[in-house]
């Protein structure tokens, strides 16, 4: 017992020189400007919403792209008004609102319309909905750049929301020194990302 207590400094030592374990002035969470919290709060209200969607309705994804989440505001789950308009596009710099059309036809919904990215179904249909595991629905679009500095958010079908970071996939090896940006569609270079529909 007196020597783990003895030990128990040298430990906490040794700890708080590793970066992320509490030394220092690192944090072990990293921090994102304030509309990516915004946005990854944004995805887990959807998930939570089509979730709900789904048990109330039985309904069951059926349009890519835009069309994925905007059934949200088309089926009139959520009402067809400008905060819930809001709610279904990304709130970084340089996303485009979504627009008043109609949602009669949801698969002309694109990328001027959302800045979000949802689940191409006809080439990634998911067996149902919803799921668990690590399958994504949505993502920021990246259409006009980055939607954040540098930094992307992916909601999965679990809920869970996952950043990816520019400076990270270029240090990795994903994208190519220069990169100025995150591509998310059939052409991306990250898998996940490839089955989203702009």
């Amino acid at each position: 017992m007196r020597r783990a207590a003895r030990l128990l400094p040298v430990l906490c030592a040794v700890l708080a020189s590793v970066p992320g374990c509490g030394g220092g002035d690192e944090s072990p969470r990293q921090t994102f400007d304030t509309d990516v919290e915004e946005c990854s709060a944004q995805l887990r209200d959807i998930h939570q919403a089509l979730v709900a969607l789904t048990v109330e309705r039985a309904w069951q994804p059926s349009h890519s792209g835009v069309g994925f989440f905007a059934e949200l505001v088309a089926s009139g789950f959520w009402p067809d008004t400008e905060a819930s308009r809001a709610r279904l596009t990304c709130p970084g710099a340089g996303a485009p609102p979504l627009s008043a059309k109609s949602f009669a036809d949801l698969a002309a919904l694109g990328d001027e319309d959302s800045g979000y990215a949802g689940r191409d179904l006809a080439a990634y249909p998911l067996a149902r909905f919803p799921t668990g595991g690590k399958e994504i629905l949505m993502a920021c679009d990246n259409a006009h750049g980055m939607n954040h500095a540098g930094v992307m958010n992916a909601l999965y079908a679990d809920g869970s929301v996952k950043s990816f970071s520019l400076h990270q996939e270029i240090e990795a090896g994903t994208l190519p020194p220069g990169t100025a940006t995150i591509p998310v569609g059939p052409d991306s270079p990250l898998p996940d990302l490839r089955k989203l529909k702009r």
